[in-house]
């Protein structure tokens, strides 16, 4: 992913926000690879305002995920979607989704989705939050994991894929809807 695919609006300038461009993508992928909506919960979650909730909290894993790695800003490409034993976003959405929510620290680059984060963090610490809590964090699984086997296979967990095949992907499916749009137009 480069600095210009973050949409209609400026390029991400931390890394916090090329983060929050790749949860962004995600939710992008999964809702034009034409997929039918798995369960009635998908389509509430991916409806605001909870859909800035999963997207906050992919962004926060693959924050995570390039933190440990020491990766900055476009070196976030190498952050591993999936791989074995755990490793990768998919791996760390099952073993510790709200550690990487509050390990993305309050600072001026990681203003944006702090009060998505601040919110996240008390409805899984409340018993009267966890309901949401936990429907955001199955459906941001799942969602992560239907990137994973488009990307890497049925078997995605075996094998090490960096977000950057992800990016290929997504890039792919986006030229292709785009060839068909222009298509489509003319086929009268």
């Amino acid at each position: 992913m480069t600095g210009g695919e973050q949409g209609q609006g400026r390029a991400p300038e931390s890394t916090w926000e090329v983060c929050l461009s790749w949860g962004t993508a995600m939710i992008d992928y999964v809702e034009k690879a034409g997929r039918t909506v798995p369960t009635e919960e998908w389509t509430l979650t991916l409806a605001e305002p909870d859909r800035l909730l999963v997207n906050v909290l992919l962004a926060a894993v693959v924050y995570q995920q390039a933190s440990t790695s020491a990766l900055e800003g476009e070196g976030t490409n190498d952050v591993l979607l999936c791989g074995p034993q755990g490793h990768g976003v998919t791996g760390l959405l099952t073993k510790q989704p709200l550690e990487c929510l509050r390990g993305v620290p309050d600072q001026e680059s990681t203003e944006r989705g702090r009060a998505e984060r601040i919110a996240l963090a008390e409805h899984a610490g409340r018993p009267d939050g966890r309901d949401r809590w936990e429907r955001v964090l199955r459906v941001t699984c799942e969602l992560a994991a239907a990137v994973a086997r488009d990307t890497a296979g049925q078997r995605y967990w075996e094998t090490e894929t960096p977000m950057r095949a992800f990016g290929a992907v997504y890039r792919r499916l986006l030229q292709h809807r785009a060839a068909a749009d222009v298509l489509g137009e003319h086929d009268y």
